[in-house]
């Protein structure tokens, strides 16, 4: 019976089974032999132990796991693998390393083994809630008996159907020294909070208070004024700023000294706190200047009579200091109604008020309203056409002839300064003057008046108009800072090549009403240049002998207020010769202002009278009319 192609299809099908199985045998039994060479090698590949009294099981880890064992092995944590009754089962090298115990003795032994002697180790607590897993503190005693703090993670593991528990063990014995280390920096930096809050407590005190009177400052005061007008403008009530100055403070210093200053301040600062309500703000902005905010008042409330009693406290202030020297203050008031305006306007505002007040005598209150506001701001067009002619240098000087009366030749000029218009027309010092004063732009008016007036002399001199020529210069008590007037003659006179005899200043008599030794100081250093200094507008101010005496003076001029009434006013005329006598005596020059008429120049030249200057003999004049003018001889 002959063999069907059937059945050799169905042995060739079993023979490729037959040599499939063998091949996965040899398979399994290379694996045996690996795991047998890697047990006999030491290469804990696999584990024998014994989990209670009678069994015994072989716990191995497969070729393809030795990529996780590398990582468990190289892990910085501890790790360890325990049966359900806590024998550890694996354990890796830095296991053994926090428990200073070779891996080969931990395996087999009860994870109790290493409790921390009154505290054992709680299997429970460990494995966590049904077993799922938790994260505790345990303290390991190791095995030279020394306490290991660590955290322990563990989590369940199913192998073969055994449950099994994985371990980790972080080491904090760094941890809880860093701990240690953490709680006294934190005593220490609460110590240094404590001192960094009070250093910047007394921070925040110097820069909102003034540390002479422990007054807010002015940056305080301006946000409150600014939350009180906030809130005006909800509640539709006023806001009040007072600007208080006192008057002559500065007597004080120069006469007792800047401690006897300092402690009219604080006086001052009390009297002025003791006038205001518990709500009202009182701040001292600077020098003698303090400002008071007198929040949500209504149409009820006086003003005025607020202002009185900040007056009425300030004039007191004598009785503490000396009775011998008077005290009072001027006060500003400017109005907020519903929050109009800002905190810097109303004090702006209540400054010009206050300016005002002192314009009237001082000692008194004025509210500041649109009329004063109109003026101000006429004030501030003519401060801005002021400066404007000045940046342009639309400063010219005329010349008004100083003749001699014995001989009728010019003996000098006086520069009058003027300011050119873009119309051609000019405008004459009443009209500029007293703004330059007020703003301080009479540094630079009078600055580039007398370089003008020393560059024309020293050019007609050259030219040989008059090798002697003089030239008076007007000078404002606002120039006579410390040393800028000295050093501005020194320039004038060094670039224009004029020399220092050929220059007088004149300043007027109530410029030097208050000599202060540095104003006496620098007249003097003037007068060592070999400049003159003369006394202009004598008998209209408050000048005595004593001023006479002291000033370094060359010559006075009498004021044309007497000139004018000599021929019609005995008393006029009286005081003229008692001025030129008194000239005389003390060796100045007398010089006569406002000559118009020939009558005038006579008895002036009978009493005695050394120079004079007016219309009679010319009008202030351009500089290229001056060289005619100081060649004649018949005046």
């Amino acid at each position: 019976m002959g063999t069907g192609l059937a059945d050799v299809d169905a042995m060739a099908d079993a023979l490729d089974e037959a040599q499939r199985m063998l091949a996965d045998a040899l398979i399994c039994l290379a694996e045996a032999e690996e795991t047998l060479r890697a047990i006999g090698a030491g290469e804990v590949d696999a584990f024998v132990v014994s989990d209670g009294a009678d069994s015994q099981r072989v716990f191995t880890l497969s070729t393809a796991d030795r990529p996780y064992r590398v990582f468990v092995e190289n892990m910085r944590e501890g790790a360890a693998t325990v049966s359900l009754s806590g024998i550890i089962l694996y354990a890796n090298r830095r296991l053994a390393e926090l428990l200073s115990c070779p891996r080969e003795s931990l395996v087999g032994l009860p994870l109790a083994t290493f409790g921390g002697g009154a505290d054992p180790i709680d299997l429970h607590e460990v494995r966590g809630p049904s077993g799922l897993g938790a994260t505790v503190e345990l303290d390991l005693v190791d095995s030279a008996g020394l306490v290991v703090p660590v955290l322990v993670g563990s989590s369940p593991l199913d192998a073969d159907g055994e449950g099994l528990t994985c371990l980790t063990f972080t080491d904090l014995r760094a941890q809880r020294t860093q701990d240690r280390v953490i709680a006294q920096l934190s005593m220490d930096q609460a110590e240094r909070m404590t001192d960094l809050q009070d250093a910047q407590a007394a921070l925040t005190m110097q820069a909102t208070h003034d540390a002479l009177t422990g007054l807010p400052n002015r940056a305080l005061v301006v946000d409150r004024i600014d939350q009180a007008l906030a809130h005006a403008q909800r509640t539709n009530r006023r806001t009040v700023v007072l600007f208080v100055d006192l008057d002559s403070f500065k007597n004080i210093n120069d006469s007792y000294g800047h401690a006897a200053g300092d402690a009219a301040l604080r006086i001052a600062a009390d009297r002025l706190a003791a006038s205001l309500r518990p709500m009202d703000t009182i701040a001292r902005i600077g020098g003698d200047e303090f400002v008071v905010l007198a929040p949500d008042v209504d149409n009820n409330f006086d003003v005025v009579g607020l202002g009185k009693r900040l007056v009425a406290g300030l004039s007191d202030m004598g009785d503490e200091l000396d009775p011998a020297t008077p005290l009072s203050g001027s006060v500003g008031i400017a109005i907020s109604t519903e929050g109009r305006g800002t905190a810097e306007i109303l004090i702006k505002e209540a400054d010009t008020a206050m300016y005002h007040a002192k314009s009237l005598g001082g000692g008194r209150v004025e509210t500041f309203d649109a009329a004063l506001g109109r003026r101000v701001e006429q004030r501030s067009a003519a401060q801005r056409m002021l400066q404007a002619a000045i940046d342009d240098h639309r400063v010219v000087v005329r010349y008004q002839p100083i003749v001699d009366l014995a001989t009728g030749v010019v003996s000098g000029l006086e520069a009058l300064a003027r300011i050119s218009q873009h119309d051609g027309s000019m405008l004459l010092p009443p009209s500029f003057i007293a703004v330059a004063e007020e703003s301080g732009l009479i540094n630079p008016l009078g600055a580039q008046v007398l370089r003008l007036a020393c560059e024309a002399t020293a050019e007609w001199q050259r030219a040989r108009v008059e090798e002697r020529l003089t030239i008076a210069v007007n000078v404002s008590v606002r120039q006579l800072g410390p040393g800028d007037l000295t050093m501005l003659v020194q320039s004038s006179l060094e670039e224009s090549g004029l020399d220092a005899t050929c220059l007088s200043l004149e300043l007027t008599e109530t410029a030097v009403f208050d000599l202060r030794p540095d104003i006496l100081n620098q007249l003097g250093q003037i007068r060592d240049l070999g400049v003159e200094i003369g006394l202009d507008d004598f008998g209209t101010g408050y000048a005595s002998l004593t001023h006479l005496r002291r000033l370094p003076l060359s010559f006075v001029k009498i004021d044309r207020s007497f000139v004018q009434r000599l021929l019609t006013d005995k008393e006029d005329e009286g005081i003229v010769a008692a001025v030129v006598d008194l000239a005389a005596n003390l060796g100045l020059r007398s010089v006569a202002e406002g000559i118009e008429t020939t009558e005038q120049l006579l008895r002036l030249q009978q009493i005695g009278c050394n120079q004079g200057q007016g219309y009679l003999f010319a009008r202030p004049l351009p500089p290229q009319e001056v060289p005619s003018a100081i060649a004649r001889t018949d005046w």
